[in-house]
């Protein structure tokens, strides 16, 4: 989320001037990606009145609402066997394909990426995927991709979805989240979906466990 006393500054530097993004996690659990610096630690815990002025809106799907958020059917099951098969949390995945493609096995962008994780026809190749539109192997070559890209950066959350995103040349060419608009503004939406996702799994692993 940007404050928004900086959004017009923010936006009126260079591209290379741009500060990196802060991340940091609150009392109960949420992670935090910002343009500026933590709060002090009593400032975190103190209640606010009203929300932050330029707190990013994530319209999320609801649960249930996509066949690939859905863990019963095929494509699902293939989310949970990529994510286990290279140690990927299944709602990270999740999180990626819905900031990617919304669920569109059939979705090509302008620049020519393919299918539910919109991988490049290089990239698809590279992940042994020899049918991008096809779901479980545009899964399975995503997931794959993403822990390339993780065991790149260190297992660094931002970074690999940066570089998923712009590439990993630009994160290492600017030293972390390259100063894009479009990357940053990804890396908070998977982030903060990713979060929304990963809350419902502990409630409903809580539900499960009382019955």
């Amino acid at each position: 989320m940007v404050r928004a006393l900086l959004v017009s500054a923010l936006l009126a530097l260079p591209v290379a001037a741009r500060a990196p993004l802060h991340t940091w996690t609150d009392k109960e659990g949420v992670l935090h990606v910002e343009d500026v610096p933590p709060p002090p630690p009593q400032a975190r815990s103190a209640p606010r009145k009203s929300p932050p002025a330029a707190q990013v809106s994530i319209p999320a799907p609801k649960r249930g609402e996509r066949w690939w958020e859905r863990r019963s059917d095929a494509p699902p099951d293939e989310i949970d066997r990529a994510a286990a098969l290279y140690n990927i949390p299944a709602e990270l995945v999740r999180a990626v394909i819905w900031a990617e493609s919304a669920g569109d096995a059939a979705a090509v962008s302008r620049a020519g990426a393919i299918g539910l994780m919109q991988l490049m026809p290089h990239t698809a190749g590279t992940m042994y995927v020899e049918d991008p539109v096809d779901p479980a192997q545009n899964i399975m070559g995503g997931t794959r991709y993403i822990r390339w890209l993780a065991n790149q950066f260190n297992g660094d959350l931002l970074l690999t979805l940066a570089a998923y995103n712009a590439g990993p040349e630009a994160v290492r060419k600017y030293g972390g989240v390259p100063p894009f608009d479009e990357t940053r503004q990804y890396v908070r939406r998977v982030v903060t979906y990713y979060q929304q996702l990963r809350a419902e799994t502990r409630k409903r692993v809580v539900a499960e466990a009382a019955k």
